[in-house]
């Protein structure tokens, strides 16, 4: 059995897709799309002000945690679709992006109302996606929202992104932390040719 340290830490695309194909609630799809494709922590999500989002623009600033670097990015177009989505039902007025006043299947039964004008809290981030990933299938390991943070980080490096662009997209203050993306990369890189050595 696989030591925690040596358990993979990113989902792959189709898993991405099969975890967000779960998930029926305009709101819930909304909060794990951006949660993804910004990199952000449970604790960020919460904390994000409607007015972040510049609909005009396609733009969201993000103010992260934990000394990392906050700033304006662009939109991906799915991030863009669920935002409008969930605007539809949300409305327009001031206040958090994502309030915990849902009907999500995973929040009622935990037996949360929640109040209009809050944040969704990290607690609820956490249940909302192990629940998602656990229907979706996903191993254990990879059933909590900091996977999603790993997964854009690798995605991008799979995709050949520059490391100082990706350093920037997730807000790192430190390049080392970028830098363990590569490496797995790399030890990946290194564990399919040593298989393919060992057969020639």
């Amino acid at each position: 059995m696989a030591a925690p340290s040596d358990l993979r830490k990113y989902l792959t695309e189709e898993e991405l897709k099969r975890v967000l194909g779960v998930v029926k609630s305009v709101r819930d799809r909304a909060i794990f799309t951006v949660a993804y494709w910004r990199g952000l922590r449970a604790s960020e999500i919460g904390s994000i002000p409607w007015s972040a989002w510049n609909q005009k623009k396609r733009v969201i600033w993000i103010t992260r945690g934990k000394g990392s670097l906050s700033g304006e990015y662009p939109l991906a177009p799915a991030e863009h679709k669920a935002l409008l989505a969930w605007k539809e039902l949300r409305g327009n007025e001031p206040g958090p992006m994502f309030t915990t006043r849902e009907s999500s299947t995973f929040t009622l039964a935990a037996g949360g109302k929640g109040k209009k004008n809050a944040g969704i809290g990290r607690g609820m981030i956490h249940l909302l996606f192990c629940g998602y990933a656990t229907k979706a299938g996903l191993p254990e390991h990879l059933r909590h929202e900091h996977a999603l943070k790993h997964s854009i980080c690798t995605h991008l490096v799979s995709k050949d992104v520059d490391v100082l662009a990706i350093k920037d997209w997730v807000g790192h203050r430190d390049i080392r932390s970028t830098l363990v993306y590569t490496q797995i990369r790399n030890a990946k890189r290194n564990a399919a040719a040593q298989k393919v050595y060992e057969q020639g």
